[in-house]
């Protein structure tokens, strides 16, 4: 069984890159794609284009889609565990392939920053619809700006910090923070363990390739560039 797992789309958003994701779902052929949060930003005022339809079309031909709801897109939050036609909504996803436990999440869970952690929903909104208003402007990037920042200030649990939270499962996948990332590490069990950072598709255009428990993190090469 093949999977993909792709976060941080930022559908909707000044800067994501929907041309090029469109390309890329259009040309991609797996059993189960996963959507690992971010993939819609309600959290801003999102604005859709012909790319966004070409998307959504190209959406229909997968027979499983996981969408796991993220910070931009809690709007779905009602809807984890439940199915809309091909797409199921969840928290996290789990499952085992080549006799290895996988875990995917969005990884908002781990970010520690003070505005993550002490606003409500009403404020972020307002916040990002200036924010938005900010980048459509002035043409800057603020949403990668912030993921940087929060990085280097250690506004993110350390990676290792994470992978200790999940030291029950094999394959830890998460995105959030926008950072393509992987580690690979031998347990004291002489188990083969693995995290990966899925990255964005705001600059990187990265995604996870998982096949017979094998994992790759790889970069698309568009054709649009």
């Amino acid at each position: 069984m093949k999977r993909i797992v792709i976060s941080d789309l930022h559908i909707g958003s000044n800067y994501c890159k929907e041309e090029q994701l469109a390309e890329f779902i259009d040309n991609i052929e797996c059993d189960e794609l996963i959507l690992a949060g971010d993939v819609i930003d309600f959290i801003k005022v999102p604005s859709f284009t012909p790319a966004t339809a070409k998307i959504m079309n190209s959406l229909q031909k997968f027979d499983n889609i996981v969408y796991i709801i993220g910070n931009h897109d809690n709007t779905f939050e009602e809807c984890v565990g439940h199915h809309a036609a091909n797409i199921q909504f969840l928290k996290r996803h789990e499952f085992v392939d080549g006799q290895r436990n996988f875990r995917v999440e969005h990884g908002d869970d781990y970010d520690i920053s003070w505005l993550h952690r002490h606003t409500e929903g009403f404020l972020i909104k307002i916040i990002s619809i200036f924010q938005d208003l900010i980048e459509r402007t002035f043409e800057v990037d603020l949403t990668t700006w912030w993921a940087n920042r929060k990085i280097k200030k250690r506004k993110l649990i350390r990676i290792w910090d994470i992978i200790n939270l999940n030291s029950d499962v094999d394959v830890f996948i998460m995105g959030h923070s926008h950072q393509p990332e992987a580690v690979i590490w031998v347990d004291e069990d002489q188990t083969i363990k693995t995290y990966v950072n899925s990255g964005d598709w705001v600059h990187h255009m990265t995604y996870v390739d998982i096949e017979d428990g094998i994992v790759r993190l790889r970069k698309y090469q568009s054709n649009n560039e």
